[in-house]
């Protein structure tokens, strides 16, 4: 099943990144409806001192003890990852029922979030959320080091943007080969750096097609905030 693959292949690139973009009119892809997961799924969550954007087509899912809420289009897959909500997760009736699988990948990296969707090509869009606060964690340093490991990974097009706010966002394309190893698959990957006190959170998002990076981006630059 070439969904399956794709989307098992795209949570392994552990150097994928995230950012914004200026296409206000694409939207995003359609896919399974949200399982209903602590903390963010219910219109009820609270968002403590979190500053709910207003992004419309996206749920917004807020994580005040963690320090930060993001937007995710309406329809995706999404979870914390952790012990509690993978246990909802098997609990959950999922129209892609190998979403858990990647989000334990992707919580292997270390990673806090994840979110996914699929459109009706079966193409796959994520969202990863992490964060660095190594004593030496800065924009630049972090940039740095995600730069050199695009590169090692055979990364191109690489573009690097420097927004006035403090913000870098890294873009770049990356070509693996899926998982049942049928097909190389040709992801559009963007990381955005994000710095905040003595830590610099990193949203990565990852597709497969164009329009569709370009909307993710969008909810993304819009759609992430920061406890105040």
């Amino acid at each position: 099943m070439r969904v399956r693959a794709a989307l098992v292949a795209a949570s392994l690139l552990a150097v994928a990144l995230a950012g914004c973009s200026d296409d206000d009119d694409a939207t995003a892809p359609p896919a399974d409806p949200l399982p209903e997961l602590p903390a963010h799924t219910s219109p009820e969550a609270d968002p403590g001192d979190l500053e709910v954007p207003d992004v419309p087509g996206t749920t917004f899912a807020p994580f005040p003890s963690l320090g930060f809420g993001i937007a995710i289009p309406e329809g995706w897959n999404a979870t914390r990852l952790d012990e509690e909500a993978f246990e909802r997760l098997e609990e959950a009736t999922l129209a892609e029922p190998f979403f858990l699988d990647a989000a334990r990948n992707v919580a292997a990296t270390g990673a806090l979030f994840y979110a996914a969707g699929v459109d009706d090509q079966g193409r796959v869009a994520e969202i990863k959320v992490d964060v660095d606060d190594g004593a030496d964690a800065t924009v630049e340093s972090v940039r740095a080091a995600a730069e050199a490991e695009v590169l090692a990974a055979g990364g191109t097009d690489v573009n690097v943007v420097e927004a006035e706010d403090g913000r870098v966002r890294i873009d770049f394309r990356l070509e693996q080969e899926a998982a049942d190893g049928d097909e190389v698959i040709d992801s559009l990957v963007s990381r955005l750096l994000v710095p905040d006190d003595e830590q610099v959170w990193s949203i990565v998002v990852t597709s497969e097609d164009p329009a569709t990076q370009s909307a993710v981006l969008t909810v993304v630059d819009a759609g992430f905030v920061l406890a105040g």
